[in-house]
């Protein structure tokens, strides 16, 4: 049964960042191979950004996605009230003009989940949640706890009142549960394009290559690596460490201070998501050292191509991995992830690459992710 659905998400890829949420266009890229769906999000700038009002993407037969720009000036109570204003006005005049979905799918509660309680209560159109944000997790400084008591509150009513709550792991709705109030969840996680991201066979070369790939916010804590290298770069000399990701000036000049740079540490920058794939098919092993994740989707993308990871041991990313397809080190222990990365290296022929890429791709494909929403949305309409 094809349905109609509107998906409203409060992150989505745009003009100003391509990258912002894409973990959920590839979500819908995944669920159009089964329903129709009009992805709509409202993208809020500051005045002087030169950016369409709206603009139309035509993704494929089943999907369009409907980027809105609501320009706001300095943050205050006033503007912030015009801006929610326009908001609602925004996604009230895109249903009139396209007409009332079979459901509305959240992508982030806060804040297109207000318009889909609003339109649940007035017009009795059910709509489920899928949270991916990790800011429930009390590591983080932003923690939901330190949120205004409007946004902990609104939050709190979007969540009680959705017909079906999804997280992208466990951990993550075990979160919402201690924080937020009690419901029951259903973990589906984020998708591969198993298209770019599959099993190929490694090229032999002189030295064994690690990779990580992140926007090298903080939390991602790049500097911990760095370190890591540099303990294991004086004990031995057969391998590297590429960066794949925003150049911090920061983490460079440490590279360069440790002279590191350009003998065992390379920064590529960013790279386009279509090179993500090569990059991690060249590389031996795949290093995420966050303080927290709710998944991640490299993670996924990793294992997918057949190359194992060494993974903090905490949150939604501890969930993907096992002795099977690589390590979990504690977190912010630099002496831990050098163990691991000489373990790695000593023992890699121990793990079965194709294996762990046919495990990984059965969960992670398009294929299997959208069949696990479509079973949501049945449970939901009862189709």
């Amino acid at each position: 049964m094809a349905l109609k659905i509107l998906w409203l998400c409060s992150w989505y890829p745009n003009e100003t960042d391509p990258y912002y949420g894409g973990f959920i266009k590839r979500h819908a890229e995944a669920v159009s191979n089964i329903h129709s769906i009009d992805v709509l999000y409202v993208h809020k700038c500051n005045n002087s950004a030169q950016l369409p009002e709206y603009k139309k993407n035509i993704c494929n037969e089943h999907l369009t996605e409907h980027i809105f720009t609501n320009p706001v000036s300095n943050e205050n109570f006033f503007s912030t009230f015009l801006g929610l204003m326009k908001f609602f006005l925004i996604h009230r005049q895109f249903i009139r003009k396209n007409g009332r979905p079979d459901l509305i799918h959240v992508h982030i509660p806060m804040k297109s989940g207000l318009v889909a309680l609003f339109y649940k209560c007035v017009y009795h159109i059910p709509y489920i949640v899928t949270e991916h944000y990790g800011i429930y997790n009390p590591f983080l400084h932003d923690h939901f706890k330190t949120r205004s008591f409007f946004y902990r509150y609104a939050t709190k009513l979007i969540l009680k009142h959705a017909s079906a709550m999804t997280t992208v792991s466990k951990s993550l709705g075990d979160d919402i549960n201690h924080w937020v109030l009690q419901k029951e969840f259903t973990v589906i996680p984020n998708v591969v394009d198993t298209n770019l991201f599959h099993f190929e066979e490694q090229v032999s070369k002189e030295k064994f290559q690690f990779i990580h790939i992140s926007n090298m916010i903080p939390l991602k804590n790049v500097q911990g690596i760095i370190e890591a290298t540099e303990i294991l770069w004086r004990e031995r000399t057969d391998f590297k460490m590429v960066f794949a990701g925003r150049i911090v000036n920061t983490f460079y000049e440490l590279a360069i201070s440790k002279e590191l740079l350009n003998k065992v540490i390379f920064f590529e920058g960013e790279i386009p998501y279509n090179e993500v794939s090569t990059k991690i098919k060249e590389s031996e092993a795949l290093i995420i050292f966050s303080d927290t994740e709710s998944q991640s989707c490299v993670v996924l993308e990793s294992l997918c191509c057949g190359r194992p990871a060494i993974v903090t041991n905490i949150g939604g990313v501890k969930e993907l991995v096992d002795e099977e397809n690589g390590y979990k080190i504690n977190v912010r222990d630099t002496n831990d992830l050098v163990n691991k990365m000489r373990e790695m290296i000593n023992h890699y022929t121990s793990f079965n690459l194709k294996n762990i890429s046919a495990k990984a791709t059965n969960i992670y494909s398009y294929e299997s992710v959208a069949k696990q929403f479509d079973e949501c949305y049945a449970k939901v309409l009862k189709y």
